[in-house]
């Protein structure tokens, strides 16, 4: 088949236009067979289906996967980008997003033109060409906006792979320059069904990809089962890695890390706390030397990284806010765990739940901030359809000392409530909304920034 002369590739049946290919793809709630039809109706050029779908038509060619097929596809027709860029895919269930902005700032200090693609934006510079998007797109638009970064100048790429786009073969057709692996807890269960199947989802990305590197968690159960998968051929990080974590300590100020790497002991401070940020620092950094990047000037893409909504810190008159996007029983539980760590005086915890989502997890949350804050203060979140005070309710029932609970829906009041409360010494959790820019009430988004309130009462 010759691209050149296709005009379109699509697995939306409904996108199709004349001289355009369509790809049926079975999903998990519709199948692309159904609109094989559709898609001929339309002008398709050519359909590729992966079973019989009842239609005759010389146009419609039978593949043994569809899925594969379309990466391939997207990846030939934008160019092949990925030959051209050096890839870093980053996967785990945790880690992903800050390790990608960590590898993105490195690498821009070393004058490594770097885009990221991830949960919060895909962005290159300035330039965001979506916001808010799947973690990982769909092949074609992973495979295309991997070319409009190439042609803005881009040389890197940092980007979150999941394990539902390594299921799915979101990623198919790309050459990786580093894969690396943070860490594997239970998540995602309602899809991959089993830990087992998760860890194979993941387990993908390094057995599957050509790539240059593989960067392996070795201080993770599962890292280790990768790197016996790899046969050992991999770089370890952690406190047993080829890049060796010597030292790490957190502290309201910041942190410090000491590493060991081929013989050598290096020294990086960040803004970023909390013990989690060992291994994703020591990942940002090992990436910073296997581009070829001196010591110096990776402390230079750690000192300036900023994640937003990741444990992102606010620090004014000896009080610490953190904004961070928890919004599950174990996150919350793991993000309140470090901030309590690096609490002097009280801990302060503001949160809510969505609307419209799993309500077992909301008594739950409740239970955990009980566990480890001094102080909760329960407000809004996205309510979506459902109403605030339903949503508190839930959250109130795993909470047993009432005393230590304040409830205001308003989400700004809360803030302003916790923060302007909060002592020197004490340390103030937001979690929930993270990097969100909106709160959504009744099918309607409005504009709202836990970090916006947070600025606005400190005065930062």
């Amino acid at each position: 088949m010759e691209l050149s002369k296709v005009k379109g590739i699509t697995q939306n049946s409904k996108e199709v236009q004349e001289g355009w290919v369509f790809v049926a793809i079975k999903g998990s709630s519709t199948d692309g067979h159904n609109f094989v039809q559709e898609a001929l109706s339309r002008g398709a050029s050519l359909v590729f289906v992966e079973k019989d779908v009842g239609v005759k038509d010389e146009r419609i060619i039978k593949v043994e996967d569809t899925r594969k097929l379309l990466g391939e596809l997207a990846n030939e027709f934008f160019g092949r980008p990925s030959e051209r860029l050096k890839i870093v895919g980053i996967t785990g269930t945790n880690g992903k997003t800050t390790s990608s902005h960590l590898v993105e700032s490195v690498l821009n200090a070393g004058g490594i033109p770097t885009g990221l693609i991830g949960t919060i934006y895909y962005r290159f510079k300035d330039k965001i060409y979506e916001y808010e998007g799947r973690t990982t797109p769909d092949p074609i638009q992973w495979h295309r906006t991997l070319k409009q970064m190439l042609e803005d100048g881009a040389e890197a790429v940092a980007c979150e792979v999941s394990s539902h786009a390594l299921d799915q073969r979101r990623v198919w057709g790309t050459k990786f320059f580093i894969t690396a692996f943070t860490n594997l807890s239970q998540d995602h269960l309602d899809y991959h069904g089993s830990m087992e199947n998760y860890f194979r989802a993941k387990l993908r990305l390094f057995v599957e990809y050509p790539q240059e590197y593989s960067l392996i968690n070795i201080d993770n159960k599962y890292g280790r089962r990768i790197l016996k998968e790899l046969k050992g051929k991999a770089i370890t990080y952690g406190r047993e890695g080829s890049l060796k974590i010597i030292d790490f300590e957190t502290s309201i100020e910041g942190s410090k890390l000491t590493l060991e790497w081929e013989g050598r002991t290096y020294k990086f401070f960040s803004n970023l706390r909390g013990e989690f940020q060992a291994y994703n620092l020591s990942l940002g950094i090992l990436v910073g030397f296997l581009f070829g990047l001196d010591a110096e000037t990776v402390q230079q893409g750690v000192g300036r990284v900023i994640v937003p909504g990741r444990f992102e810190t606010f620090f004014k008159e000896g009080k610490l806010a953190i904004v961070d996007y928890a919004h599950t029983p174990d996150a919350l539980e793991k993000v309140l765990i470090t901030a309590r760590r690096l609490t002097k005086g009280k801990l302060w915890v503001v949160f809510g739940a969505g609307g419209n989502r799993d309500k077992t997890k909301r008594p739950l949350m409740g239970k955990v901030a009980e566990k480890w804050a001094d102080f909760v203060v329960i407000t809004s979140d996205n309510p979506r359809w459902e109403e605030p005070e339903a949503i508190i309710e839930d959250i109130l029932k795993g909470i047993e000392q009432k005393q230590k609970v304040f409830v205001q829906k308003d989400r700004k009041e809360a803030i302003k409530f916790a923060l302007q409360n909060a002592k020197e010494g004490d340390v103030v959790l937001i979690a929930g909304k993270g990097h969100e820019d909106y709160q959504e009430i009744k099918g309607v988004k409005y504009p709202f920034k836990d970090q916006d309130v947070v600025k606005e009462v400190l005065n930062v």
